[in-house]
């Protein structure tokens, strides 16, 4: 696409909005820059260097045990040691990925284990998975981020919940962030100039979108010797809840809470928490569902459960999280975040938010649930579109 003309019209939004409520992985765009609405789950874990091999043995762990649940086969694999992604089955990939991590070590470089459903990584997928090991521990997180099905999910919601518990328990990650978001778990670190104007469109219609970029937020400055932090980055605070969100011992000490604060402040049948004792420390972290994935479209009201769980994070909430992938220049003809529509952003569920404008915003009926998609068992549509 070009960058210096609008990238969707006002009936090409309105088409992808419909298509996206009536099932997300709606897919829209280019060939091989298709983008839709996914459902995902990121992990942010803190470590330090020693763990560097025992994280890479995880993270392929976590990969094999995936790859024998997806429905839809990967076409894309990333090898590490040439930085390059080839066809699935391809001779030139390897098949010992524990000696990959070694050989990773022994150059001192990050591990990456990649791969996506897709044909282009640079589209939403499917299924699509991207785990860094960072070498750089005293600045980076470890990151592993996953795109799930949700036709998929919907008829295996207890193998998927088995799943997000195992891998919570292994990698013990000090952040943790699950619901849907535009898809672009394959781009990694380059980031997509379409996936961003994507999201701003559709934060202005879907209350429960979230956006999570690891290679651009995953920072954190438990070191630092000066104490400095940067406000625009995860390690300054945690992100706007959607659906499922971790509080691991450092957020909760920030908060102040207990454990019966915590049950206090979340009192509604309809949220799920999951004490998760970590083997690390001996602490425990709390992983939390706010009732079903949704993305609550906003004419149906501000949803409760966001609401809830926003005003228990207030206090150590990212207001000034860079939402970008790709840095914004003047004259940019298609809608992007910025530093005035961020924050708004990240506080849509506050009391006295008008987001997105005030005419649109409405409570939901205090009685109302929040009911996920039920019974979608269609195949996910793909469509291509043409640019003049």
């Amino acid at each position: 696409m070009s960058t210096s003309e609008t990238y969707l019209s006002d009936e090409e939004i309105a088409e992808f909005i419909r298509e996206t409520k009536a099932e997300p992985q709606y897919f829209y765009g280019d060939e091989g820059h298709e983008y839709g609405v996914c459902p995902f789950i990121t992990f942010y874990v803190y470590h330090d260097d020693a763990q560097f091999l025992s994280l890479c043995d995880k993270m392929i762990d976590i990969h094999r045990r995936l790859e024998r649940m997806i429905d839809s086969p990967y076409r894309k694999v990333w090898k590490d040691a040439t930085e390059t992604w080839f066809e699935a089955g391809d001779k030139r990939l390897p098949t010992d990925l524990r000696a990959e991590a070694r050989k990773a070590l022994d150059r001192g470089k990050e591990f990456w284990v990649r791969a996506t459903d897709m044909d282009s990584p640079l589209a939403s997928a499917r299924w699509a998975i991207d785990a860094q090991v960072t070498n750089c521990s005293a600045m980076d997180y470890t990151t592993l981020k996953i795109t799930f099905r949700h036709s998929w999910y919907v008829e295996h919601r207890r193998e998927w919940r088995e799943f997000v518990l195992a891998c919570l328990h292994l990698l013990e990650p000090e952040q943790c962030y699950s619901g849907f978001e535009i898809g672009n778990t394959a781009t990694g670190v380059m980031g997509a100039y379409e996936s961003d104007v994507m999201e701003r469109i559709c934060a202005d219609h879907f209350y429960g979108l979230d956006i999570d970029h690891p290679g651009d937020m995953g920072f954190q400055y438990h070191r630092n010797e000066k104490g400095w932090v940067n406000p625009a980055r995860l390690g300054a605070g945690l992100r706007t809840p959607t659906w499922g969100f971790l509080l691991s011992p450092h957020w909760f000490d920030k908060l102040g809470l207990d454990e019966l604060r915590l049950y206090e402040g979340l009192n509604d049948a309809r949220i799920r928490i999951e004490a998760l004792p970590r083997g690390s420390d001996g602490r425990t972290s709390y992983w939390i569902e706010l009732g079903d994935l949704s993305l609550y479209p906003v004419e149906d009201g501000v949803p409760e459960l966001p609401v809830i769980a926003n005003r228990l994070i207030r206090p150590v909430r990212c207001d000034d999280l860079n939402l970008l992938s790709l840095d914004p220049w003047d004259d940019d003809p298609n809608p992007r975040f910025d530093f005035q529509s961020g924050p708004r952003w990240m506080g849509r569920f506050d009391e006295g938010s008008d987001w997105p404008t005030p005419e649109r915003r409405a409570p939901r009926p205090p009685s109302a649930s929040a009911p996920g998609k039920k019974g979608a068992t269609s195949m996910n549509q793909q469509k291509s579109k043409a640019w003049k």
